[in-house]
């Protein structure tokens, strides 16, 4: 798990967003990580756009947090339920390497048009095909990174509630 990475982007300030469709299995994860957030961590500013990021990049792009972390399935050809985190733009550079990866491209340059840093943490996808349903390995990757922003959360919300 990448801890340290997350840990100081929550502590500079970050807004989590989950991307991702509950209707592709794996693919699932960024919104299923988002909206256990959402319930579980009150402080952190959390999104869950689901598959059309780019219907909420301006309002993203106009918050106060310097960090932006997309939470979202890759496919690098990994180990299923591995984890991965880094600048977004690294990623962008690997064809394939995100499930989304014209909205995040497009997104990620908007968000660092207004100062903003963009990560992505993914977890390798088993199988983004049709259905619902996350893998096991990709769920217990899921759930750990739940309780991995859970525990760097800020206590209360520094900014004002996103509501969708």
């Amino acid at each position: 798990m990448p801890a340290l990475g997350v840990a100081k982007c929550l502590a500079e300030g970050a807004c989590v967003v989950g991307v991702g469709n509950y209707l592709r299995h794996d693919d699932a994860a960024g919104p299923y990580i988002a909206d256990t957030l959402v319930n579980k961590a009150p402080g952190l500013a959390v999104l869950n756009v689901e598959d059309v990021l780019e219907n909420y990049v301006f309002r993203i792009a106009e918050r106060t947090e310097p960090n932006v972390i997309i939470v979202d399935a890759v496919t690098t050809g990994g180990v299923p339920g591995s984890v991965v985190f880094g600048p977004m733009a690294s990623f962008i550079e690997h064809a394939g390497a995100t499930t989304h990866k014209a909205a995040l491209s497009l997104s990620s340059s908007i968000f660092e048009k207004s100062g903003k840093k963009v990560w992505l943490f993914g977890i390798e996808a088993k199988d983004t095909g049709f259905g619902a349903g996350i893998s096991p390995e990709v769920r217990q990757s899921a759930d750990a990174a739940v309780a991995l922003f859970m525990r760097h959360a800020p206590s209360t919300a520094s900014v004002e509630e996103i509501v969708q």
